[in-house]
């Protein structure tokens, strides 16, 4: 495991930060208007799968550059209408030659009016860069990212973490929030992540939320979301809910989740029906839950 990480003290305006390893393995930004805190009764959140800017594409690489700038700006037009106070993405492109050779998460956050990101920079070639990112409405406390050993074939995967400020009826409390991208293609590449992800989130305590293409099912064989779940100790919402696929069709695989502590609480929870990537994003609002409207 391969760990970057910056300090709040390195948010500075306007200005892209990397940190931590050679590779530049993290990117931080957050604009001089950013809010300190949420200040409502609830935390809102989406996840979504941006595959790369192809929308439902076989491959980025038959897509055009202007394309890809249209698939990105429908995901924009859907963050925009959700209006998420943070939004978690994976398969997130930096500037690669696979894909139109420009940064989507930056392109997104402009567009989509999202002042703060974070971007791990977990899988570098050639011919990509990629991650996973969080995009948020006010500022990301201790960003770090947090890249998964190598598992050949497969591209490299990884998650990043970051904290932010939710209002309560006893002051400002802190959620660490993590977006996640496991391997495809093997179970025990998959076991591996799961142990690796857990090990460090439980080195950082307090209320917790992981959202992501976590590539598992609920009911499936040695669920690596059930584990994951258990092992963190988190809630997913109607974990037995045969109607919210999410991966190429609503009766589709659910393989895109959001997880909570035991402390938060769901107060809504949708797939959304919106076709921007090959798979569907997730919308969720979660609050303490001692938070009574």
């Amino acid at each position: 495991m391969i760990r970057a990480s910056l300090s709040l003290s390195l948010l500075i305006s306007g200005t892209s930060i990397a940190a931590g390893a050679p590779d530049d393995m993290i990117r931080v930004t957050c604009a001089e208007y950013r809010e300190p805190v949420i200040a409502a009764a609830s935390l809102s959140l989406l996840t979504l799968n941006v595959s790369h800017g192809r929308n439902t594409a076989v491959n980025q690489v038959l897509v055009g550059k202007e394309r890809t700038y249209e698939n990105l700006d429908r995901i924009a037009e859907l963050l925009s209408a959700t209006a998420a106070d943070v939004v978690a993405l994976q398969e997130a492109d930096a500037p690669s030659r696979w894909s139109g050779g420009f940064d989507h998460v930056e392109y997104i956050a402009e567009q989509a009016e999202y002042p703060c990101l974070l971007h791990g920079l977990h899988s570098q070639s050639w011919m990509s860069t990629y991650g996973t990112a969080l995009l948020s409405r006010v500022e990301l406390l201790d960003p770090g990212s947090v890249q998964f050993q190598p598992s050949p074939p497969s591209k490299q995967k990884g998650y990043v973490h970051a904290q932010l400020l939710l209002q309560t009826d006893t002051g400002a409390q802190r959620i660490t929030l993590a977006t996640v991208h496991f391997d495809f293609l093997s179970r025990k590449t998959r076991d591996s992540q799961v142990t690796e992800m857990v090990s460090g989130l439980l080195q950082i305590g307090g209320p917790l939320i992981v959202l992501g293409d976590i590539n598992s099912e609920w009911h499936a064989d040695e669920s690596h979301v059930r584990k994951l779940a258990d092992d963190l100790n988190l809630l997913a919402f109607e974990p037995e809910n045969e109607g919210l696929g999410t991966y190429k069709k609503p009766t589709g695989k659910r393989l895109d989740w959001i997880l909570i502590s035991g402390g938060l609480e769901f107060r809504a929870y949708k797939v959304l029906p919106d076709i921007v990537a090959d798979h569907f994003a997730v919308y969720a609002e979660v609050a303490f839950k001692e938070q009574r409207e």
